[in-house]
């Protein structure tokens, strides 16, 4: 799971970070967050924000995150269109459920250079007190030219360490002084591998696909339940082998791979009454949509993996949206995590769904952008106390800047005038 994420010259944000630390004077929806290693980690945390606001570029971020712990060589934050900085620093605080406890893993990427220009990794230890335990496993820095390992100055490599990729990726883990640390690479790639991102405008379906044609009992049983219980008129969903798929034609040897995935495509069934028909060709968009979406949070839940969906109410009925993010934040869940970014406006509820710690706003002028989270409007300096409030605030720009488009006027200055 991510305890916290801070970036400061990503894009236009400046010092911002979406936190998943549980505020412990929130006592009301106290099965949204669970306990990992001396903290309370909220399971779910929802993103809004105004059109052009930069709610895809936290996505983006997201993505870039993965890369760089996978050692993809082809990074680029920022670019010079906009004047974006030239640095860019990230912290990520994260633990994969092992045992080996919380991680914190920070760097700064220079933009123009495309190498890293500093890095460090800390375990972290969480007290019932307070207090908080470190220990720093190592530490690269190019301009104080500096080089730790567990405390050990190994400053004298700097000269040969190329910087284009991560520190751990770019040293040799199997063997000599540096193969203590290849344990903790291996926890970079679990981190990357927990990170799974999807855009609802556009999920890949191969997840699911391969899942239904599998031997995968539990998981296509989730499947099929869940697609069954988010469409009414649906019977069953499966994957048919026998179902004959023919092609009228030749098919080259380029297009054979694209041909076979299509044709294991056009297997999947669903079975409304008595009618069964290739989920393909008949299921609606938004069926599609459920049916992509479904193996992607099963995955989250028995795997611990971290899921960030973009427009999660693209597409979906609003009792929909509302469902998949009451899974993750229903106490049955202890390991799965949800990022969701959103413009419905009947998510944000405190009462029986998110908590005031779990609800961020973007706020951008027209050079930068922030995140402001809605525990931060307290009550004594007129924050809203309850669902109904939150809405109203929000709508009158008090959280955040809001669209106030006049079209009306538009039209007549259109259609009227000269």
């Amino acid at each position: 799971m991510i305890l916290n994420i801070e970036f400061n010259g990503y894009k236009f944000f400046e010092n911002s970070n979406i936190s998943f630390v549980a505020d412990a004077r929130t006592k009301k929806l106290l099965c949204n967050s669970t306990e990992i290693d001396g903290k309370n980690v909220l399971k779910a945390v929802g993103l809004y924000g105004s059109n052009n606001s930069g709610k895809t570029n936290i996505v983006k971020l997201m993505s870039l995150l993965k890369n760089v712990l996978s050692g993809n060589d082809k990074i680029y934050f920022n670019n010079s269109i906009f004047g974006d900085p030239v640095m860019t620093n990230i912290s990520i605080i994260y633990n994969n459920m092992n045992e080996k406890g919380w991680f914190k893993y920070e760097f700064v990427f220079n933009n123009e250079k495309l190498q890293y220009e500093s890095e460090k990794l800390t375990n972290l230890s969480y007290y019932e007190s307070g207090n908080t335990l470190q220990k720093v496993i190592f530490e690269k820095n190019n301009d104080a030219k500096i080089l730790k390992v567990f405390d050990e100055d190994q400053s004298i490599f700097l000269p040969i360490i190329p910087s284009r990729l991560p520190f751990l990726y770019s040293v040799e883990l199997n063997s000599g002084i540096f193969e203590v640390l290849k344990e903790y690479l291996t926890e970079f790639k679990k981190l990357a591998e927990s990170i799974q991102i999807i855009k609802m405008y556009d999920i890949p379906f191969e997840n699911t696909l391969e899942t239904m044609k599998n031997n995968n009992s539990k998981k296509i049983s989730f499947i099929k339940e869940f697609v069954k219980n988010a469409d009414v008129a649906i019977n069953d969903f499966e994957f048919d082998n026998d179902v004959n798929v023919e092609f009228d034609g030749e098919i080259n040897e380029q297009a054979l791979s694209r041909f076979s995935k299509m044709s294991d495509r056009l297997k999947l069934m669903t079975t409304y009454g008595n009618a069964r028909v290739s989920s393909f060709i008949f299921d609606s968009t938004g069926t599609k949509k459920i049916e992509s979406i479904a193996s992607y949070i099963y995955d989250a839940l028995l795997d611990g993996k971290t899921l960030i969906i973009d427009e999660i109410d693209n597409g979906l009925h609003f009792k929909l949206t509302r469902s998949i993010v009451s899974i993750f934040n229903n106490m049955l869940n202890t390991k799965g995590q949800l990022l969701f970014i959103t413009h419905d406006l009947l998510l944000i509820d405190c009462n029986k769904l998110m908590r005031k710690d779990q609800i961020y706003f973007i706020n951008r002028n027209s050079q930068t952008a922030n995140l402001y989270c809605l525990k931060e409007a307290t009550v004594n300096e007129g924050g809203p106390r309850e669902v109904n409030d939150i809405v109203k605030h929000y709508n009158r720009g008090e959280f955040v800047s809001v669209p106030n488009p006049s079209f009306i006027d538009l039209i007549v200055e259109v259609l009227f005038n000269d």
